[in-house]
């Protein structure tokens, strides 16, 4: 009976606590699996690298597991990877010379070497080739010798002029020779010599003492080297018949990689892999994805199913059987790591990937819901057809989250309907204001309390604002004396008052516009330039929950105390002042700040463009969290922008480098207790995180007693959320059993208990 009834009281919490979450304080990468760039093969397992991480594919069971700086890799921005059949590793490397060993066990064991040395320039490890125990990796400097047994660089080969250094592309050898093709020719040396680090006895091959070789391999008795153009699709490959020197593949391609795989070559061009045989008969010719979309290997190799394991630029990992029966192999994850801009609702979000003039046109927009990240496809069209380019900024509808709206810094404004576009607005077709030679560059925009669209066009001499209304009628207006037709605004705010501010990073200024409730009657809108706050550029924008406006600039942080007095007098944003070491000094002054958002116990998360994220408290004076890429899993201490789930108190944050997510510890508070949720629950013995209590009232007096009544424990939430480490007031784990949970709000008015299981 009585392990019936633990049983019984074990469902009721698990039934309680049945959407677990990543815990208080736990990381999750939301990196793309689709930029693949690298794949290999060991013992009927996957290993298919993206430029931001690895996933592995078993075979045997279908099974994708990820690998990232999250969970395990060292670093970002992967170049190659390469499993060592000798002892069954895989190693990873990095464009900046980092260097990861994964042994069988998943275990990483990271080297440095490279990436820490004081070699100036280039340290990209661009390729690797293995020999036994013994890895030669070809990097921006010359050729690293890595024991693969030993986890230890045994030698560094200088071989450019007088022992300078040359980006080595691609490494091999043949029964006598070892090979490199670099950016200055092909050298090779004598395999077995003791004394390879000396320049001197290394040479050229004369037909190729010059130029670019971006591949060498020794296949069928022959070496095969790429030979790099600087023209479109002029590249080609040599290969020596009888020690003679011609073209294997007439001139008119762009390579990427050449593999021996499985006694098989494999030649990656822009648009298709080819395999030849020991031969050198052509077998196949790999150019499309069941006739649905291009390929765009990187990398090829050849499984034991006699499939082609093709890693895509854009769409993963394919294993083809020729062109049309063919599999993608890829984790869920957005197209695109970068998220430029961002916006969240209802537990959806979207992101949108670009930036200012640098004519990205791929993977421009990402949607996550329920877990899962929808695929929009890798381009979109604009409004004549071509590839739209940079989308900068996003918006969902507030009143019809399947509605949202993206701005191109060029292409105009993006209607998405059930993640479809439906319509294009442009300076052509709208009221948007369009520059002189025809470009709709749409960089801020926001809903209004009464879901009409405010959108502001840059480089406008005429109306940089417009408005679409909830009915689709469309009104703009002019700024006269406060703008320029260099302006470009970046960020917008629309407060409590239905004032709308937008910025002007390079004016370093906020225009603030009132129409007055009459979006139709431009009789009544005021108007005004405000450049009352410090620095030189203004680059983001927000209002807090007590209604003070935060901008961030290239000297900090400042608050306008009092937006609603912004028409009535001429207002400044204030600095704020902290005190450190016993002197009193200015928030964040020497940082550069890119954006801040606003969590649920109205603290502040405060991206900066050099030094990662700063969380602080409501009023900016207390540090709560530093994140950088030194002491936490941030992909890049160049934050991009940062969002909130408001109800989970998830915090996305888009750096340079990918899109990651960090668990806080403040929701947005509940107008009552019908929610409480109290997660994990049960709480089990390996488990010694954070326990959150969720869906409370703002300011909650959390007090947590034994089945006696004993209080162990007490707090206030963070919003909507408490937060309890299992701990009593003295610091020591609480025994096995039930906790309950007495939670009242501020006043008194308002009271409601949960219960928490411990099994230790």
């Amino acid at each position: 009976m009585r392990k019936i009834l633990i049983a019984f009281i074990l469902f009721s919490f698990y039934s309680i606590s049945s959407a677990q979450e990543i815990p208080i304080g736990a990381w999750q990468d939301h990196l793309s699996y689709s930029d693949a760039i690298s794949v290999t093969e060991g013992n009927s397992v996957f290993y298919c690298a993206s430029n931001s991480a690895v996933f592995i594919y078993d075979k045997s069971d279908q099974s994708i597991e990820r690998l990232s700086l999250v969970n395990s890799l060292s670093d970002v921005g992967i170049s190659r990877i390469k499993f060592n059949p000798h002892n069954n590793i895989i190693i990873v490397t990095y464009k900046n010379g980092n260097l990861d060993i994964i042994d069988e066990n998943k275990n990483v064991t990271n080297i440095s070497y490279i990436k820490n040395s004081n070699i100036s320039g280039d340290k990209a490890i661009n390729d690797i080739y293995l020999n036994g125990k013994i890895a030669y990796l070809s990097t921006g400097f010359g050729i690293v010798v890595l024991d693969t047994d030993k986890l230890e660089i045994r030698d560094t080969y200088y071989i450019g002029d007088f022992g300078g250094y040359v980006k080595v592309n691609s490494i091999t050898t043949d029964t006598s020779k070892i090979y490199a093709a670099t950016d200055e020719g092909v050298f090779f040396a004598d395999k077995n010599n003791p004394n390879l680090a000396n320049y001197n006895f290394w040479n050229k091959i004369p037909e190729f003492s010059s130029g670019i070789f971006s591949n060498i391999v020794y296949f069928a008795q022959h070496l095969f080297i790429t030979s790099e153009s600087a023209s479109w699709e002029s590249d080609t490959i040599y290969y020596n018949p009888s020690g003679v020197w011609q073209k294997f593949i007439p001139a008119g391609h762009n390579f990427r990689k050449l593999n021996v795989s499985r006694d098989h070559l494999l030649i990656s061009y822009r648009n298709g892999v080819e395999t030849y045989d020991v031969n050198l008969s052509l077998l196949n010719f790999t150019y499309t994805f069941r006739n649905q979309f291009p390929i765009y290997p990187f990398e090829a190799i050849r499984g034991e199913d006699y499939a082609t394991y093709i890693a895509d630029e854009f769409h993963g990992l394919i294993r083809a059987y020729g062109n049309w029966n063919n599999e993608l192999i890829i984790p869920n994850s957005p197209n695109s790591s970068t998220a430029f801009n961002m916006d969240f609702i209802n537990g959806e979000l979207w992101t949108v990937s670009g930036g200012y003039g640098i004519n990205l046109d791929r993977n421009l927009v990402n949607h996550k819901v329920n877990g899962e990240w929808v695929d929009l496809g890798n381009q979109l069209d604009n409004i004549n057809g071509g590839d739209a380019q940079d989308m900068v900024s996003i918006a969902i509808n507030p009143s019809n989250p399947s509605q949202v709206y993206t701005g191109s810094w060029r292409d105009g404004l993006f209607e998405f309907n059930n993640d479809n576009v439906t319509k294009i607005y442009t300076g052509q077709n709208s009221l948007l204001d369009s520059v002189f030679f025809g470009i709709t560059a749409i960089g801020a925009m926001a809903f209004d309390n009464d879901n009409n669209l405010w959108v502001t066009s840059s480089f406008s001499a005429n109306n940089p604002l417009a408005v679409k209304t909830a009915s689709n009628t469309w009104y703009n207006y002019s700024f006269t004396g406060l703008t320029s037709p260099s302006d470009f605004y970046t960020d917008m705010i629309i407060d409590e008052n239905s004032y709308k501010w937008f910025i002007s990073p390079k004016q370093h200024k906020i225009l603030i516009f009132d129409d007055n409730g009459t979006i139709d009657n431009p009789s009544d809108d005021r108007k005004i330039s405000n450049s009352n706050f410090p620095g030189s550029r203004i680059e983001s924008i927000v209002q807090d929950k007590d209604g003070e406006v935060w901008i961030g600039t290239d000297e900090g942080v400042a608050v306008f105390y009092t937006p609603s007095e912004v028409f009535d007098e001429n207002i400044e944003a204030e600095q704020i002042l902290i005190q450190q070491d016993g002197q009193t000094q200015i928030l964040l002054e020497s940082e550069f700040i890119t954006t801040i958002a606003i969590d649920g116990a109205n603290r502040k998360w405060i991206g900066t463009q050099n030094s990662g994220a700063y969380l602080m408290s409501q009023d900016g004076t207390e540090e709560i969290e530093h994140f950088t890429t030194e002491n936490s899993p941030l992909f890049s201490n160049n934050i991009l922008d940062i969002v909130i789930d408001p109800k989970t108190g998830e915090v996305y944050i888009g750096t340079e480098k990918g899109l990651i997510s960090y668990k806080g510890t403040a929701t947005e508070p509940d107008s009552d207790f019908e929610n409480i949720f109290v997660y994990p629950n049960p709480v089990k013995p390996d488990f010694y995180g954070k326990i959150a209590i969720r869906g409370l009232v703002k300011d909650t007096d959390v007090r947590i007693t034994d089945i006696s009544g004993n209080i162990v424990y007490q707090t206030t939430s963070f919003g909507g959320q408490a937060i309890w480490d299992g701990n009593d007031m003295n610091g020591n784990r609480v025994q096995s059993g039930v906790y309950m949970v007495f939670n009242g709000s501020q006043d008194g008015t308002k009271k409601a208990a949960a219960k928490i299981l411990f099994i230790n």
